[in-house]
């Protein structure tokens, strides 16, 4: 960084960084050299220090393609609100951000869940957490149907659109979007492959891609109802994961139901009946595409693969087919 005089008589100095040249222009020769000093310190400190907003953004571009569109919308909208709310915290360095930063970041959100998704993202950028007892004791409680009523929303919903994805729902534990991913080339024998799940993209549009986790790419065994259910059908699905939950939210308010549940509340069933038969909590993890231990609150992480094949019988085999008479 060397400076040399114009022909105007005027100073001039280029700084390179990262392949792009800055130039600084000035009439003294010490001024051009410190406002360069600066801009040079300046970004040294971006890239070894930057400030909370900073890696934030630059986590979430780090990370575009293995977050799915909608986390990524999330973060984006999480880093808007602390520029908005918390400026003068978002644009401390990391060197100097401390845990009651990050606790005054999450302190005016009211949602357990939100406020925990503020301090896993900050945490996941930064590596700074916090360990305080910040959000006390969930009280979630979840609400979940009766094997009874499972078969009555197949019922109500019977040679519908919907009927098929509420099967695969229950009976399978898919997810929405997996669910409408799956095509009858996706069906093997009573197996389904799950490998694609349609999401939204950062625009906003619905868009099928691989899942963000390895372990919800799967093969899970069906009932031989459910299978013979899809071929009658012919297919599984026509309707995008927004117009699954609208329409199994929607008929039941029509009806009357004073709790309706929403879709993915059949997933749970599926997860809790499964349980409640002493099947292992790890086979139930990967056979419903769970990465990790606390989604099932369960200390296993992975399903021996000894006992997947003889598990597959006993879970498939205690569901009764909702259409047959007893």
């Amino acid at each position: 960084m060397k400076p040399h005089k114009l022909p105007s008589g005027s100073w001039n100095v280029r700084v390179m960084i990262e392949g792009q040249s800055y130039s600084f222009t000035h009439s003294d020769r010490r001024e051009v050299m410190r406002m360069a000093s600066e801009f040079a310190a300046a970004h040294r400190a971006r890239i070894d220090n930057p400030t909370l907003l900073e890696r934030l953004r630059d986590y979430v571009a780090e990370n575009t393609e293995r977050l799915s569109p909608s986390t990524i919308r999330s973060y984006e909208g999480m880093i808007r609100k602390i520029a908005e709310r918390s400026p003068k915290i978002g644009n401390k360095r990391i060197s100097a951000l401390s845990e009651q930063d990050i606790v005054e970041i999450v302190r005016p959100l009211r949602a357990l869940k939100t406020k925990r998704n503020y301090v896993n993202f900050i945490h996941a950028a930064t590596g700074k957490g916090v360990t305080t007892k910040l959000y006390g004791k969930a009280s979630k409680q979840v609400h979940v149907p009766t094997e009874l009523e499972v078969k009555g929303l197949i019922a109500l919903f019977r040679d519908s659109d919907m009927e098929i994805p509420i099967m695969l729902g229950a009976y399978g534990g898919l997810r929405r979007g997996e669910i409408c991913a799956l095509t009858m080339s996706d069906i093997d024998g009573d197996f389904v492959s799950v490998s694609r799940a349609v999401v939204r993209d950062p625009l906003g549009e619905w868009v099928t891609k691989e899942p963000k986790t390895a372990s919800s790419i799967r093969s899970v065994l069906l009932p031989h109802f459910v299978i013979e259910r899809i071929r009658e059908r012919g297919h599984i699905t026509h309707l995008l994961p927004s117009q699954v939950s609208d329409k199994f939210w929607k008929k039941q308010l029509r009806l009357g139901i004073s709790r309706p549940y929403c879709f993915h509340s059949l997933r749970h069933f599926h997860a809790s009946y499964l349980h409640a038969l002493n099947i292992p909590d790890a086979y139930i993890m990967a056979r419903g595409g769970w990465s990790t231990p606390s989604v099932m609150q369960t200390i296993y992480r992975h399903a021996l693969a000894d006992h997947v094949s003889v598990t597959d019988l006993i879970a498939v085999s205690a569901f009764q087919n909702p259409c047959q008479n007893n």
